[in-house]
């Protein structure tokens, strides 16, 4: 007998492309994403265009609720850590207007990072340095220290979406003797292709590695109970089947 269909929902920026790219070939065969998109007044990464994406979640999340995912993900990292505490209340304000638990990104990241006890990590970014600032912050009001970051210091969405995930390894490889000295690697951005390098940097680096994508995907698993260990996900996806 065939396992019955499964389904979670992610909400992610407008010019967003990767998560619908990196997420589906993680998946067992029973288990589908579906997705809508938030509005947002222009692709700058700045604290008042990321932010206003708020401004249509009751929309957007109303609108995927229709198709009755498990569990909805509000997809972007930087959109739901700005603003202090903003990520447990956007996933709260999901679960209001449509009856089904939500989790943001930035809150699976944190969770994920202690799930794999990476109490001090190294952290990769593509955003301008006054966002990495408030992410470490945000990271160490849920008890992660920020070692140091590396960033690409992309001004816009369209500039993250041309950046190679080999070009995310090679930067993190660059820095292999700093992360030597930390629990692991955290690499930011729902946007940021990484997902099909982090087995390989995990068996170079000999440390967990965790990216945005893999911890958004993680957490919507881990509270369906599915299993998605052995697909290439990680240490963090191959936890899945170890209860």
């Amino acid at each position: 007998m065939e396992p019955t269909p499964r389904k979670f929902g992610v909400l992610f920026p407008p010019g967003n492309v990767t998560m619908e790219r990196e997420l589906p070939p993680l998946l067992p065969p029973h288990v589908s994403m579906h997705t809508n998109r938030l509005s947002r007044p222009d692709s700058s990464l700045s604290s008042a265009s990321l932010m206003a994406m708020a401004q249509s979640l009751p929309r957007a999340a109303r609108d995927l609720a229709q198709t009755y995912p498990e569990i909805i993900v509000y997809g972007c990292t930087s959109g739901s850590f700005l603003g202090g505490e903003s990520d447990a209340d956007l996933a709260a304000e999901i679960e209001t207007l449509t009856g089904i638990p939500a989790v943001t990104t930035s809150t699976a990241v944190h969770r994920a990072l202690a799930a794999l006890g990476m109490g001090r990590v190294y952290m990769v970014t593509p955003y301008p340095d006054d966002i990495n600032r408030e992410e470490a912050a945000f990271l160490a009001r849920h008890g992660v220290c920020v070692t140091a970051w590396d960033t690409f210091g992309c001004g816009s969405s369209e500039e993250i979406r041309r950046i190679s995930s080999d070009a995310v390894a090679e930067m993190v490889t660059r820095h292999a003797e700093e992360i030597a000295g930390c629990d692991g690697v955290f690499i930011s951005c729902t946007q940021l292709l990484t997902c099909d390098r982090i087995a390989d940097l995990e068996a170079r680096l000999g440390k967990p590695v965790v990216s945005s994508n893999q911890a958004s995907l993680w957490a919507a698993l881990d509270h369906m109970k599915v299993d998605a260990s052995g697909r290439g996900g990680g240490r963090l996806l191959d936890r899945l089947g170890a209860g």
